[in-house]
This record gives structure tokens, C-alpha cells and sequence, in this order.
């Protein structure tokens, strides 16, 4: 059970990092891996202690910032980038999983 753990945990790895841009829930991670949500999450807890839509929020986190530091495009091109339709949305996100705005980000981080 433990390497089947270890294995599924590794393909959602994957599949967020292919797919962060596109799908943003967990019910899109599950059915790709046919696994219920219990399951998923039960799986990414026993790995690291973490929620899979934990792990998903971390993982629009982990790429807007990249896209923060390595590019000088506005904030609506990154949003756009990481499937954010709504600029402001990807703002509001972003200041609530981290504090401050992207803008912010950018201008401490540089």
C-alpha cells in the first residue's frame, strides 16, 4: 500500500504540474487519476500531510511567482497565463494565500 501511496502521490505531482494552467480542482485531479476525492486526499495527507487542493493552491502560488520574478509581463498577462480569466480573482488569490498583491510581490522580491 505504501508504494502505490508513493506512486499515486508522484502521478498528481505530474498532473499539476501539467495541467496547473487548466484545471484548478480537485474533481478535475480525480477523475484524470480515477480516484474519488477521499481517496486523493487521503494519498496527498499520508504523503505530506496536505490536502490536495492544498497542494493545488501552493501550486498556482509556486508558478505565479516564477512568472512574478523571471518576466516583466503585467500582472493581467500572468493571470491570463495561469487560466485566470478574471484578473482581479487571480489577485484577490493570490494576496489571500500570500499576504500582499502580485504588484507587491514583484516590487519586495526583485
Amino acid at each position: 500500500a505504501n508504494n502505490y501511496t508513493q506512486e499515486r502521490f508522484e502521478d498528481f505531482l505530474e498532473l499539476l504540474d501539467k495541467h496547473i494552467a487548466t484545471h484548478k480542482q480537485v474533481a478535475h485531479y480525480t477523475r484524470m487519476m480515477n480516484l474519488s476525492a477521499y481517496q486523493l486526499n487521503e494519498i496527498t495527507k499520508s504523503s505530506i500531510g496536505k490536502t490536495a487542493s492544498d497542494m493545488i493552491n501552493e501550486q498556482i502560488i509556486l508558478e505565479a511567482k516564477r512568472y512574478l520574478l523571471a518576466t516583466p509581463g503585467q500582472i493581467k498577462e500572468i493571470a491570463d497565463h495561469l487560466g485566470y480569466e478574471d484578473t482581479s480573482y487571480f489577485i484577490r488569490f493570490f494576496k489571500k494565500h500570500m499576504g500582499y498583491s502580485p504588484e507587491v510581490f514583484r516590487q519586495q522580491f526583485r
